[in-house]
């Protein structure tokens, strides 16, 4: 009987790997790029889509293997309903015919230590306690991956041929696969979201019945399946038709925004007391001046110190006011978070980062000792947002601020001043962990847990 899967007890893993630094003779995928983006989006859809985003998890193109694995590891041990690997580059076959799939640090001489090896691929799938496990593989030779499944030697009881499984590779155990030039996707990948924009829900073996017809009708290789039990009756595309019964959370946004008015008051308050001390000390200055060399003459400096304290407190005030945007929004959705600044003259300014091009995000203070807080707070908090955009995707913005040298050179970025739009780190966390589900982290010893390139002097 068909069905669709449950969305919180489902994961996914979708990996594509379009460069090989350390193999030269595996050519560039460009196409896979797109392959990942486009089927993250079909899976995630609000209406059309089977998975929540933060449950399908796009994997760094640049990670190691070990990284990989442990992703694939991670979603398989927290499935209980569908784990699905998908993956796409270059599939290699070492000289006992076993396959493996490429990472960007793969040699292609020695994959058996560099790459990732479908019989340990297997392992995981076999080991979790999904109710229904998809392989699909969009390589050269991933046919082989059929066999490997199929082959019941080595797993506990011979319990699993895999039960449950249903993989479908892009070609045969023997055969390329192919990248079309000038293609925005590859050949399997692009019959398979095409498969998936169908009108009506699919299941997997209609999705790959679809797919060959595809391939077949441009005279591309067959591509090939195989499936236990029931796991062919399991749907994997809604169709536009379809009512999304995943439960709607009533918040569709959370902004969080500061007016000119209120920056302005923010900025009086904070500058008003060492403002004030300051004048008093330069004030001061004569009349001490005065009583130690006994010549009243310099009491005449009072006025010309103190309107020159006047006449800078002025020019600062001037510049700082001048300088806060009329309007500044930061609003924090289920596809993106998103600066919006409004400055009159000068025009508005939006910046906006898709969550799918998001790896983490999180919010940190200034780098220590880089600024001093007693001077720079001119709004409530001086905490950053901050991101790591997945590899190959530049940061939309020709304002980058640089909070820490050492960070920006392992691809993080500022989006903004969080203090800037009235909000509190508590509140900005509670919004990201709402939308953007895992790549939320919370600490500094959350990124370094995640990031292992990172060092607690970094920070």
């Amino acid at each position: 009987m068909s069905r669709f899967p449950d969305p919180a007890r489902s994961r996914a893993v979708l990996i594509g790997v379009s460069h090989f630094p350390e193999s030269p003779g595996l050519a560039d995928l460009p196409a896979v790029r797109e392959n990942v983006a486009s089927l993250w989006r079909r899976l995630t859809h609000d209406v059309t889509g089977v998975l929540e985003p933060e449950h399908c998890e796009v994997a760094d193109p640049e990670g190691s293997t070990a990284d990989i694995g442990r992703a694939i590891g991670r979603a398989a041990e927290e499935a209980s309903d569908l784990l699905l690997v998908y993956y796409a580059g270059h599939g290699l076959v070492d000289d006992r015919g076993r396959l493996y799939l490429a990472t960007h640090a793969t040699r292609a001489e020695a994959p058996k230590y560099s790459a990732l090896g479908v019989d340990l691929l297997r392992e995981d799938l076999g080991g979790s306690g999904a109710a229904a496990r998809v392989l699909i593989l969009d390589c050269c030779f991933s046919g082989r991956a059929i066999e490997v499944m199929s082959d019941e030697d080595g797993l506990v009881d011979g319990q699993l041929s895999i039960a449950g499984t249903y993989t479908m590779t892009s070609t045969t155990s023997n055969a390329p696969s192919y990248a079309l030039a000038g293609e925005r996707y590859t050949a399997f990948t692009g019959a398979l979201l095409a498969a998936l924009d169908s009108p009506r829900p699919l299941s997997l073996d209609e999705i790959y019945r679809s797919v060959v017809a595809d391939l077949r009708s441009r005279g591309l290789p067959r591509p090939r399946q195989r499936a236990t039990d029931t796991a062919g009756a399991l749907l994997l595309a809604r169709g536009p038709g379809e009512p999304d019964t995943r439960p709607a959370d009533p918040v569709a946004e959370v902004r969080f925004s500061r007016d000119r008015a209120a920056a302005k008051g923010q900025l009086k308050r904070n500058a008003a007391r060492p403002l004030a001390f300051t004048s008093s000390f330069v004030l001061a200055m004569p009349v001490l001046f005065a009583w130690l060399n006994h010549d009243p003459s310099w009491l005449w400096g009072i006025p010309v110190f103190g309107g020159a304290c006047a006449t800078l407190a002025g020019l600062i005030a001037l510049v700082s006011v001048w300088s806060l945007p009329r309007q500044a929004e930061l609003v924090i959705d289920r596809s993106a978070v998103t600066v919006e600044v409004h400055r009159g003259t000068a025009g508005a300014g939006t910046l906006r980062i898709p969550w799918r091009d998001v790896s983490h995000v999180g919010v940190l203070p200034p780098k220590r000792g880089s600024v001093n807080p007693k001077l720079t707070r001119v709004y409530e908090g001086n905490h950053l947002l901050v991101v790591r955009l997945r590899p190959s995707v530049p940061f939309p913005s020709t304002k980058d601020m640089r909070f820490s040298a050492d960070l920006h050179e392992l691809g993080y970025r500022v989006v903004a001043t969080i203090g800037s739009f009235g909000a509190g780190k508590e509140e900005v966390l509670a919004a990201l962990d709402r939308f953007a589900g895992d790549r939320v982290l919370h600490t500094e010893q959350e990124f370094l847990a995640r990031d292992p390139r990172i060092r607690p002097k970094m920070f």
